[in-house]
């Protein structure tokens, strides 16, 4: 009889146990879990995160909703959720928390409004700072927090945004089709 460990990821990724392989880094530092096909559930999603959700299945659902989205500052990764089925799992970068400014808030919240493309601008510390072509913004509290692509830097796993959490760019791409306004959004510590 297989163990718990075991019979949750047959669960959860819905293909037969001998399909999977060893976990091995990959591209983004996302782990990968080679699998004959990609689970129904993560159609259209980069292959390397959908197979991520299988190695790191996260915390689980925070929220009451068919979709949400949870981030961890510790150990800075997303997980996408369909119910209570991760679809998804990538490295991002949060707020460096530097200072309350550049800090990722914790909390739960919904995205409240959807850009495919936007110029982030503000300041901090008394320093002004602009970034154009922003991809896949996705505005999440009301002080303008917001999960959104990245092409200024590939460091993901590592804090480096004024807040924000910062996305992969075909992560991103991915994200945006897949969570309408209104899709609950949680960071935990």
């Amino acid at each position: 009889m297989p163990n718990a460990l075991t019979r949750r990821r047959l669960i959860l990724t819905a293909t037969p146990l001998a399909a999977l392989a060893l976990a091995t880094f990959g591209p983004r530092s996302a782990v990968r879990v080679a699998a004959q096909t990609t689970p129904a559930f993560a159609v259209g999603a980069p292959t390397w995160a959908a197979n991520a959700a299988v190695a790191y299945p996260g915390p689980g659902r925070q929220q009451v909703s068919d979709r949400e989205i949870v981030v961890s500052l510790w150990q800075q990764r997303l997980w996408a959720y369909e119910g209570e089925v991760p679809v998804l799992s990538t490295l991002v970068s949060t707020g460096t928390a530097e200072t309350y400014e550049v800090s990722t808030p914790i909390g739960q919240w919904r995205i409240s409004v959807k850009f495919p493309m936007e110029t982030m601008a503000g300041t901090v510390n008394g320093e002004s700072y602009q970034v154009e072509d922003v991809p896949d913004v996705m505005y999440f509290t009301n002080e303008g927090h917001a999960i959104h692509g990245a092409y200024w830097h590939s460091n993901f796993g590592t804090p480096m945004s004024h807040g924000c959490v910062n996305l992969p760019l075909d992560v991103a791409d991915w994200m945006f089709g897949w969570a309408p306004e209104g899709t609950g959004v949680t960071v935990i510590p």
